[in-house]
């Protein structure tokens, strides 16, 4: 059957109705939407910090090497083969021990060589000298002309320097057969050994490295821009890697050049180092003492943040969190404490630690 046009709306009316009817309804049943709890953070004793008033250290980061005062690479003065070598790396020396020999067979011949040339030219002067007594006393008595007596004479200067030329010779090569064997420097630790037994060697090739660590320095780099703050004989606290113990120096000598690739400065730190517990070349991380700032304000360093080269803290204030740009002064970082110099009172509490909130959170201080 054919509905007729009329009736066709009649019917899409009515579904429509019937549709809205059925929101309405809906919609007068649905209870009304509560707005969402205030989340509430309770922190820690941990999580915060409260400005107080004491002394701090203004103190500058460093960070180097320590390396023995004195040390040395010990070469060979003479060439030749190595016959014996009498030390090994980590061996302790003293002055004057031998370390190794060089094949001197060929310095012994050479001496030998020297001394029998000396021993020929010392005749040949004493021949010319009593040659030279003689040709006087006759040419005193006229029995020769005075150009005999003046060859007489050259002779015997001739001899004279022949004889000293052999002296020095010989000293030159008892001199060599002398550095054949090489001996300690000074009261040391061997760190290195280059040499073997048969190794052909020439002068100057490095055969061993000595060092005394009775004597430290700790060698660090200090920026250029800081480099005004620092003097002689400031005092230097710092740890070495694999210690457990805190060592102590003062600074000795500052270097007067800036390196022109890092644009720093080195300053040198001496050690006492007389129980030889510290090695060389170790790495080590101090703090040099700049100046003292008594009876100011401060906040660990945690508490405070840096936002493009500003420095703010989260305050808590009637259980929310505000920032609150503030100023710093002098930064202790032995202690972990920084100064505030403006933005703060004494008492305020701020949030510290790694907590991630953001301002206007609420949150609960601990229970004291």
């Amino acid at each position: 059957m054919k509905l007729r046009p009329r009736t066709l709306l009649i019917v899409v009316l009515a579904v429509i109705g019937v549709g809205a009817l059925v929101t309405a309804v809906s919609t007068r049943s649905s209870p009304t939407p509560k707005p969402p709890a205030t989340v509430v953070v309770e922190l820690a004793s941990d999580d915060v910090a409260t400005v107080g008033r004491g002394d701090i250290t203004r103190t500058l980061a460093i960070t180097g090497t320590l390396q023995a005062e004195r040390q040395t690479t010990v070469t060979a003065q003479v060439e030749g083969q190595i016959s014996a070598v009498d030390v090994r790396p980590g061996q302790p020396v003293r002055r004057g021990d031998v370390l190794a020999r060089l094949d001197g067979r060929d310095l012994e011949r050479q001496a030998a060589v020297a001394q029998a040339q000396l021993a020929k030219s010392r005749d040949l002067l004493e021949y010319n000298r009593k040659l030279a007594e003689r040709n006087q006393n006759l040419l005193k008595q006229n029995f020769i002309s005075k150009n005999a007596f003046d060859t007489t004479q050259n002779q015997l200067q001739t001899a004279g320097a022949d004889t000293r030329s052999a002296e020095a010779q010989l000293g030159l090569a008892q001199q060599a057969l002398a550095k054949a064997v090489t001996r300690a420097p000074f009261d040391g630790i061997v760190a290195e050994r280059f040499a073997e037994p048969g190794q052909h060697i020439g002068v100057n090739g490095k055969l061993f490295t000595v060092v005394d660590l009775t004597s430290l320095e700790l060698v660090a780099n200090v920026p250029a821009r800081r480099i005004g703050e620092i003097h002689v004989d400031q005092p230097v606290g710092f740890e070495v890697d694999g210690f457990a113990a805190h060592y102590s120096g003062r600074i000795t000598r500052i270097n007067p050049s800036v390196d022109a690739a890092s644009k720093a400065v080195q300053v040198y730190i001496r050690i006492d180092n007389r129980d030889g517990a510290l090695r060389n070349g170790l790495f080590a991380q101090g703090l040099i003492d700049l100046a003292s700032h008594p009876a100011v304000l401060t906040l660990p360093l945690g508490a405070v943040h840096d936002d493009g080269g500003k420095s703010y803290v989260l305050a808590i204030e009637a259980g929310k969190l505000v920032r609150r740009p503030v100023r710093t002064g002098a930064r202790d970082d032995r202690a972990g404490l920084v100064e505030i110099a403006e933005g703060l009172q004494q008492g305020s509490t701020v949030l510290t630690g790694n907590l991630q909130l953001a301002p206007g959170a609420t949150v609960k201080l601990p229970q004291r």
